[in-house]
C-alpha cells in the first residue's frame, strides 16, 4: 500500500493530493477536503495536527471475478466488495487496515493470493487476511484479490 509519512513540521498542502482522495489538484487543497475521506473519521474544523506525525495509507482494492473482498479499519468497513474500490484514506498510526478475501467465494471459484497492482503483479501473499501497517507494503498503491 501507498504510504504518506508526515513529520512533525513542515506540512505542506500541496503535498495532500499524493494521498487525500478529495483533493486532487493543488487547486482545492484544505484541511477539511484532505480528511473529508478519512479513518478514523475527523471532523471540523480540522488542524495540521491531525496529519502531522501520522503514516496515511492510499490506494485502491481490485477483486477478480466471482470473488468478494471484506474491507476494515477503525471505523470503517465494507462487505462484500468487489470489482475496483477507492480505500479511505486510512490513518496507520490509529488503526490497521485489513482485506479478507471470502474464501468460499462464488462456487466454483475460490481465492487464491493477493498481488501488487494487476492479475500479473508480484504475489504478496496466499492467505486470505492481508493487514496492511505503515510498515508494510509501503509503495504499493493497487492490491488485486485473485480468484480462480
Amino acid at each position: 500500500m501507498a504510504v504518506y509519512t508526515y513529520g512533525a513540521t513542515n506540512i505542506a498542502f500541496s503535498t495532500f493530493d499524493t494521498w487525500a482522495n478529495n483533493v486532487s489538484s493543488d487547486s482545492n487543497v484544505t484541511m477539511n477536503n484532505a480528511l473529508a475521506d478519512a479513518v478514523p473519521s475527523n471532523s471540523n474544523p480540522t488542524s495540521a495536527s491531525e496529519i502531522r506525525n501520522n503514516n496515511w495509507f492510499y490506494g485502491q482494492l481490485q477483486v477478480s471475478a466471482n470473488g468478494f473482498v471484506d474491507i476494515s479499519a477503525t471505523g470503517y468497513s465494507v462487505a462484500d466488495a468487489t470489482g475496483t474500490t477507492t480505500l479511505k484514506n486510512v490513518n496507520l498510526d490509529e488503526s490497521n487496515l485489513t482485506l479478507t478475501a471470502d474464501e468460499t467465494a462464488s462456487y466454483p471459484d475460490t481465492f487464491v493470493r493477493w498481488r501488487q497492482d494487476n492479475s500479473s503483479g508480484t504475489e504478496i501473499q496466499t492467505a486470505n487476511a492481508l493487514t496492511l501497517t505503515s510498515a508494510n507494503h509501503t509503495s504499493t498503491t493497487v492490491f488485486y484479490a485473485q480468484f480462480t
